[in-house]
Order: C-alpha cells, then sequence, then structure tokens
C-alpha cells in the first residue's frame, strides 16, 4: 500500500533515520525534513544502498509558520501528494519551576506541539480531499511519567496526546488516522560518547525488560501505523517502553 509520500519532521536524527528505513522499506518514498541541510548528503550516503534513491530533503523549521505552509504548497505545485506525515521533531529542555527562564519553555513548546500543529494543519486538508492519509505523532513517556525539572518538556508531550486525539476525530470520517507514538528510553548514534556506560546501565536497569529501547523499535512501529494493517486504529497512543510505564 503505497498511495503518496512520507514527510518526517527532525528526519535526519537516530528515530528519523530509522522511521526512513523502515518505510523505503515499504516501498514509500521519504522526504525528510530538518534544520541541518548540510548533513543531508551524509545521511543519505549512510542508508542502504537500495534506499538512497527514494529520499529527498528540504531544510525546515517547524516552528517558523510561512516556511511550512510554503513547503506544503511548492510540494503540491510538483504534485508531490504527502499521505504519511511523521511529526517526529522535538527537542528538550530542563530547569527548576522557579527558574526556568522563558526562551526555553517557549523553544521546547514551539517545536514539539506548535510544530506539529503547523504540519498538520499545513497537510491534512490535502489528506481530507484525497480521502486518505496516516499521520503519526512523537509523544513520550514524559507525558505520563514526568521526570524532575522537565515541565515544558512533559507539558508539550503531553498536549501532543490531547491534540492526536482531537484530531483523530475531525479527521475520522475522511479517512485520515491520527495517532501517538510515546517512546520510553531509546539509545541512539547521538548518545555515544555523551551518556557515560555506567549510566546508560542505570538506565537500564530502570526499564523491566532490562534493556533501553532501540531507535529501529520506534520505526517500526511507525510503519506499522501507516499499513493498511492499522487502518482502525485512530486517536490512540502507542506505548512503546519495555515496560518502563503501563498505562492503565
Amino acid at each position: 500500500m503505497n498511495r503518496g509520500h512520507a514527510l518526517i519532521t527532525g528526519g535526519l536524527g537516530g528515530l528519523g533515520t530509522a522511521m526512513t528505513e523502515k518505510l523505503c522499506a515499504m516501498g514509500i518514498e521519504v522526504i525528510a525534513t530538518d534544520r541541518r541541510p548540510e548533513d543531508f548528503e551524509a545521511w543519505r550516503a549512510a542508508l542502504p544502498g537500495g534506499f538512497r534513491d527514494m529520499v529527498s530533503f528540504y531544510p525546515l523549521d517547524v516552528t517558523r509558520e510561512e516556511p511550512v505552509n510554503e513547503l506544503a504548497a511548492a510540494l503540491a505545485a510538483r504534485r508531490i501528494d504527502v499521505a504519511y506525515l511523521i511529526n517526529n521533531a522535538g527537542i528538550q529542555g530542563a530547569g527548576k519551576p522557579w527558574t526556568m527562564d522563558s526562551k526555553t519553555w517557549h523553544r521546547v513548546m514551539n517545536v514539539n506541539i506548535t510544530g506539529t500543529f503547523y504540519m498538520t494543519r499545513a497537510f491534512s486538508e490535502a489528506m481530507v480531499t484525497r480521502g486518505f492519509g496516516r499521520i503519526v505523532n512523537l509523544a513520550s513517556v514524559a507525558a505520563y511519567d514526568a521526570g524532575r525539572g522537565q515541565g515544558p518538556y512533559a507539558a508539550g508531550k503531553a498536549a501532543i496526546t490531547g491534540y492526536t486525539r482531537s484530531t483523530a476525530l475531525d479527521l475520522a470520517k475522511y479517512g485520515v488516522t491520527v495517532n501517538a507514538i510515546a517512546p520510553g528510553l531509546i539509545w541512539h548514534p547521538r548518545l555515544e560518547g555523551v551518556v557515560q556506560d555506567s549510566v546508560r546501565e542505570g538506565m537500564s536497569a530502570s526499564v523491566p525488560m532490562g534493556r533501553t529501547g532501540r531507535p529501529e523499535e520506534i520505526g517500526a512501529t511507525v510503519a506499522f501505523l501507516c499499513s493498511e494493517g492499522a487502518s482502525y486504529i485512530t486517536g490512540q497512543t502507542i506505548h512503546v517502553n519495555g515496560g518502563l510505564y503501563l498505562p492503565g
């Protein structure tokens, strides 16, 4: 089932790479967006050979309304249908409630929830017109089991879960599903050399399955939610956390 292109925000990161490979394996061409255009060629070269011609790139800051709208218009003008929208771009920001600076708060909220809103608004109307679409939003276990000092991140990711449910209801009758994924502790290459082995061991010990997750496990969940097998699933948040958090 290939009804158009997939667009992945934050596409050049570890999760975005895993999502790209899983979707390409399904025969879906991928448009990756990110704020780092200089990294694209090296990123594409690292993909499996058969996938390299299936990906393209557009530089994009999801917090800026006009560039998002311009991208949607540019793709429409080229008759490129975005049938699968993966709102993956996200950042963290830490601080105590009484010392949290406004810049950090607004930046985290703008990337995590406002960017998701801008992208959904820009691409959902065409999905409605075509009568098909899959939107997958990236939430987090922090939306349900927030850590200390993570106020803006927990708030932004919790907002994504509510926005997912509401837009799912709005779009359901048009053949468009909207779901979220809440990853737990996912280990990816950018953490290598940054997080000490002892810290990683402690992270793993906190998970009932005894290990951190892998980016490809998030990519596989995205691929499933974009598949025909998930056509009757909408408004849901899928927890991928090895038992770290068990919603009731």
